[in-house]
C-alpha cells in the first residue's frame, strides 16, 4: 500500500476531542481501506500529522477529506517514497544527468 503524510491544522477551537474523537478519525482511515502508521501532536503552523498507508490515491484524498470535516482542520497530504524506493530514484535521476 501506499503512505501518506498529512499535516492538519485546525481552524478554530477544538471541541469533543480526545480518545473518542480519535476513534472516530482511525474508523475513517479504517473504513477507506487505510491504516494509521504513526499518528502525533505537533508544535508550529500545523496541530496534528500522520503517516497512513491508503489502498489507492482516491482512498487517501476520500479518507483525508472526511478527517478534514470531522475535526474541523485545513490539511496538506504528500505521497511518501520509502527509503530504498527514493535512493533507487536518486540513483536513476543521477545516472541519466550524467
Amino acid at each position: 500500500m501506499a503512505h501518506f503524510l498529512t499535516l492538519y491544522k485546525f481552524n478554530g477551537p477544538i471541541k469533543g476531542g480526545g480518545p473518542e474523537r480519535y476513534q472516530r478519525f482511525k474508523g475513517i482511515v479504517d473504513s477507506e481501506g487505510g491504516r494509521i502508521v504513526f499518528f502525533g501532536g505537533l508544535l508550529g503552523p500545523y496541530d496534528v500529522m500522520t503517516l497512513t498507508e491508503y489502498p489507492t490515491s482516491r482512498a487517501a484524498m476520500k479518507g483525508t477529506a472526511r478527517i478534514a470535516n470531522l475535526i474541523s482542520a485545513q490539511t496538506l497530504t504528500m505521497p511518501v517514497v520509502d527509503e530504498p524506493d527514493f535512493l533507487s530514484l536518486l540513483k536513476e535521476v543521477t545516472e541519466l544527468s550524467q
